[in-house]
């Protein structure tokens, strides 16, 4: 599903392969994917940088951003001397393939840094081509459309509206807005939210306003999710959102407080352990994006959390569709 449109895809996307060359650690790399994956190296070894990429894509293309506000000359590789940082990005939407394609220049001596080049290919016919500051648009049926300047600061096809004959362009957006990019920190954790977001924080800090929107537009999942959670958690029965404030909610989490039937207490999200609410946060990624057909990157899902307890929470993923 869309976060912004509510629509659902109902297909499978799949991000299939990823070139990155001159960011940080990663020259000349290249990593192809499959519906599942786990990254496995010692600490340093690009694992985490490499979901820093897929993120940087996002901001720039779904999140609008200016370049210089998601890359800096920082990210340039110490290993090269080249200014040019090049990302390709191989996905497979459905009965599809993209290619989305990026190279950014950098003028170290100013610090500025200017997209060279942004290509979108569907099933390697064209849909969209930027180079030295011109734009080209293709329709649905690979015709040219328009040629324009565009500003080389900011993605071109980030900054097209969907139309009845770019809806090729404008599925690519839809399936890098509904990817899931996150390093879960429960010590960030906010117990208190005034609002509905549709998308989480990179530390998952805003996750009771996540849950606040995603637990209205999943009910089904959401009662999956108590399931499972009352399984790996003891005691365990709910989450609830109290009133807090005006338009303001409190994540509580909801415990059998003894043998007594009926017998529960209620205690506030900061008040439980980093563990508890690193596994209440880890099982609702899986329970409460499945209707939506998301990506889910998670960098370090073991942290906070024990091998037992991590075990169960692989099982339930690999069986998740």
């Amino acid at each position: 599903m869309d976060p912004g449109t509510g629509e659902t895809t109902g297909e499978l996307t799949v991000i299939t392969r990823l070139y990155v060359d001159n960011f940080r650690c990663l020259t000349n790399f290249e990593i192809e994917l499959r519906e599942a994956a786990i990254f496995l190296g010692t600490n340093g070894s690009g694992k985490g940088t490499v979901l820093d990429v897929l993120r940087k894509v996002q901001q720039l293309v779904v999140g609008k951003e200016k370049l210089e506000h998601v890359f800096s000359r920082d990210d340039l590789s110490l290993l090269q001397t080249s200014a040019r940082q090049s990302i390709v990005l191989d996905l497979s939407i459905g009965d599809s393939e993209y290619r989305y394609s990026l190279t950014i220049g950098h003028q170290r001596e100013r610090g500025q840094m200017r997209i060279e080049t942004e290509i979108l290919t569907c099933n390697g016919d064209p849909l969209f081509h930027f180079e030295d500051g011109d734009a080209q648009l293709f329709w649905d049926d690979h015709s040219k459309g328009p040629s324009y300047p565009f500003d080389w600061s900011q993605s071109g096809v980030g900054h097209l509206y969907e139309r009845h004959d770019n809806k090729k362009l404008s599925r690519l957006k839809r399936e890098l807005a509904s990817i899931v990019i996150v390093r879960p920190c429960p010590v960030l954790f906010e117990s208190e939210t005034r609002s509905e977001d549709a998308f989480l924080d990179t530390t998952m800090r805003n996750f009771a306003g996540w849950y606040r929107y995603v637990a209205q537009e999943n009910m089904g999942g959401v009662a999956e999710l108590f399931k499972v959670l009352a399984e790996v958690m003891p005691g365990f029965d709910s989450l609830v959102l109290s009133e807090s404030g005006e338009n303001s909610r409190a994540l509580k989490a909801v415990f059998h407080a003894g043998a007594s039937e009926g017998s529960k207490r209620r205690y506030g999200f900061h008040q439980l352990s980093d563990g508890q609410r690193s596994l209440i946060a880890m099982y609702s990624l899986l329970y409460l994006t499945g209707d939506r057909k998301v990506s889910l990157f998670i960098d370090k899902p073991d942290n906070y959390l024990s091998l037992r307890e991590v075990q169960p929470w692989v099982a339930n993923a690999r069986r998740k569709p």
